[in-house]
């Protein structure tokens, strides 16, 4: 069911996941809420676009710009430092990474990344189950007593 979840919040989203990424986040979610997998996927959502935000270095891919993974790209990669002139270039010739923040890319040419099941277990690192272990034994046994009420 939870896995059903993530789906059905993902949508149409751009996203690298598989099934089986899709049931690996039905377990890692076990004992969250239909409300805690919303708050997941929606902060997994956005995710992209912090890598964006904090990219140092942009790979152009085709016509698109793509926020490089992590900076330096490359061991070839110039470094720069607070001493070097400002009209010193530190694109690279090696991986052509071109350094620039997300501020001077052009709209039309940025491609985010899709999202990834690295955006969601970053994400669960930090998050918790709005409802406890006990809670939902409690609402087990209260199952088992008196049934389940169905409209």
């Amino acid at each position: 069911a939870r896995s059903g979840m993530v789906k059905i919040h993902l949508g149409n989203t751009p996203n690298t996941l598989t099934g089986c990424d899709i049931d690996k986040l039905g377990q890692m979610t076990e004992g969250a809420s239909g409300s805690d997998i919303h708050v997941l996927v929606k902060r997994a959502l956005s995710e992209p676009v912090i890598k964006c935000q904090k990219a140092q270095q942009f790979l152009p891919v085709g016509s698109f710009l793509v926020p490089c993974k992590q900076y330096p790209n490359c061991s070839d990669c110039p470094v720069k430092l607070p001493a070097d002139p400002s009209s010193k270039s530190y694109d690279c010739s090696h991986c052509g990474a071109k350094s620039m923040q997300l501020r001077n890319v052009q709209p039309e040419k940025l491609k985010a990344p899709d999202v990834c099941i690295e955006d969601f277990e970053s994400v669960l690192k930090h998050s918790y189950s709005s409802v406890s272990k006990e809670d939902l034994e409690k609402y087990d046994r209260w199952t088992e007593e008196f049934g389940e009420v169905c409209a």
